[in-house]
């Protein structure tokens, strides 16, 4: 799409990516557009706010900003594109749909970028009128200075009239597009009502919930006199079509799956059929189609992970033992006084020694019924036969590791904030680790995420996750405190004169919760 904008709308956008990542932000967002629209005063959307009531440094007040300078923005450029927020996506979609309504060639522009951002139903729109913006007149001269006055960007509410077809195509086509809403929205509803009641995953069901009421929108765009009036359920020769496969569901996984088929489908037939009517719809019904591709993936893979990982309450690190023998030893201790979980995390050791010692693990956690995990090494996880592979945030992506482990492959990612876990959640991670709660004997850190991050954890996602960190039989009690039901120890165990005991106490503890 980039080939489309215009070189100033191609600076902003990266003037955006930059505001974004100074931020720390997960995803490009519609506050960095406006953003880097205001970077540059001597603009022509910035003389337009300015014009209509708001100069950029009161524009950048508004939101709460401040205008970066050239070397703020260069130290914000670190080459990572962040992806683009819904809001983002459908914004750029508008603003292409601005441009191409005179002429069909015409280059996206920052004015097309603003006027899409004005429109939107977005909370800043309120905030800059109340700083004295007025967006009316504003978006009035960018319909005027575009020849667009005599065809009008056609917003949801403004939508061609359907007499260009004939009656009965009008009607067939009204079927067509009620049919396939009414699929999409059942799909929809049957797989959020899995996640909020089943996994009762908050992060996925607030996304289930976005997409619905995205969907709603979208579809409140359409003739709705049409569609209702269109509907012939009685005479419709697929309602009494029944095959085997529809009448039959192994398991709920497979409800899940044929029901996020049945969205995207649907989806795909109203991307295509309002073609006929609006390709702005239409491009609003093909983002929802791509991003329920992506929550599909999500889900299933949260399923998979809860089968994988949801019944393992102690999860143990072992590393720098000095012989094989001594591995063996602790590592086989631990199982037997309750650990359901163990991560080999060796550092300085050859690869053919490394996956010596992890071949052994994987006979011990075997014989066990436990987990094995490997940290770091999918190369060496896959040739032992590991159950998953930890990867932490400066290892490689776990798209690169899926390449060498396989698609089924079981990821663990070690997170530090919040937005670090929201971004393992979306990409595909099996469980995580949240900390570090406490210092640690093992393992140096600058900074701790504490107490506050294991709440906000408990808060945000039931993906299986792992308080980890310097905890202790004298912190177990608190860390539980704070929402933590599974815990990754490993000095507590490791150099206790007994494993086995230390083990079973941090089981009797976990094993009384709720």
């Amino acid at each position: 799409m980039l080939d489309a904008f215009t070189p100033g709308l191609v600076r902003a956008l990266e003037r955006a990516q930059a505001r974004a990542s100074l931020d720390r932000s997960a995803t490009l967002e519609p506050i960095h557009l406006l953003g880097a629209l205001a970077d540059e005063e001597e603009s022509r959307a910035a003389t337009l706010l300015s014009r209509h009531g708001l100069a950029a440094d009161a524009l950048l007040a508004a939101l709460g900003s401040e205008a970066l300078g050239n070397d703020r923005l260069a130290s914000g450029s670190t080459g990572d594109r962040l992806p683009q927020s819904v809001a983002v996506r459908s914004i750029l979609l508008e603003a292409a749909a601005f441009a191409r309504q005179a002429d069909r060639s015409r280059p996206v522009t920052t004015e097309h970028l603003l006027a899409a951002l004005l429109d939107a139903d977005l909370p800043f729109r309120a905030t800059f009128e109340k700083a004295g913006l007025r967006i009316e007149a504003l978006l009035d001269e960018l319909v005027e200075a575009n020849d667009l006055s005599t065809d009008p960007l056609p917003f949801p509410s403004e939508i061609p009239p359907l007499e260009i077809f004939p009656a009965t195509d009008a009607i067939d086509l009204g079927r067509v597009l009620d049919a396939s809403a009414n699929r999409a929205r059942e799909g929809l509803r049957v797989v959020e009502d899995y996640v909020r009641f089943a996994l009762d995953d908050p992060l996925l069901t607030r996304r289930l919930k976005d997409v619905r009421h995205r969907l709603d929108e979208a579809v409140r765009g359409l003739d709705a006199d049409l569609l209702i009036g269109s509907r012939d359920t009685t005479g419709d020769v697929g309602t009494h079509i029944m095959t085997s496969s529809e009448q039959t569901r192994e398991n709920p996984r497979a409800v899940v799956s044929a029901n996020f088929k049945r969205t995207t489908e649907a989806l795909r037939s109203l991307e295509e059929y309002t073609k006929l009517l609006d390709v702005w719809i239409s491009g609003r019904f093909e983002v929802l189609r791509y991003d329920l591709y992506t929550l599909e993936k999500l889900t299933l893979t949260a399923m998979a992970a809860h089968r994988t990982f949801d019944a393992v309450q102690l999860y143990l690190l072992v590393g720098g033992l000095p012989t094989l023998g001594d591995l063996t030893s602790v590592v086989g201790e631990a199982l037997a006084g309750g650990v359901q979980a163990v991560q080999l995390r060796e550092k300085g050791l050859s690869d053919r020694v490394l996956l010596e010692r992890a071949r052994e693990v994987r006979i011990l956690t075997a014989q066990a019924r436990a987990r094995f995990v490997l940290n770091d090494r999918p190369d060496l996880a896959r040739l032992s036969g590991a159950d998953a592979v930890h990867l932490g945030q400066e290892d490689m992506t776990s798209r690169d590791a899926r390449r060498v482990l396989g698609p089924r492959s079981a990821i663990g990612i070690s997170t530090h904030d919040l937005i670090q876990l929201e971004r393992a959640v979306l990409d595909g991670a099996s469980y995580l680790g949240v900390g570090p709660v406490f210092r640690s004997e093992t393992k140096e850190f600058h900074d701790y995420a504490g107490l506050g991050f294991v709440r906000q954890a408990a808060d945000s996602t039931t993906l299986p996750w792992f308080a980890i960190g310097g905890i202790t039989q004298d912190n177990l009690d608190a860390t539980i405190e704070a929402g933590a039901r599974r815990i990754a120890v490993s000095s507590a165990i490791v150099r206790a004169d007994r494993p086995r005991e230390a083990a079973s106490r941090f089981r009797k503890v976990l094993d009384s919760l709720d």
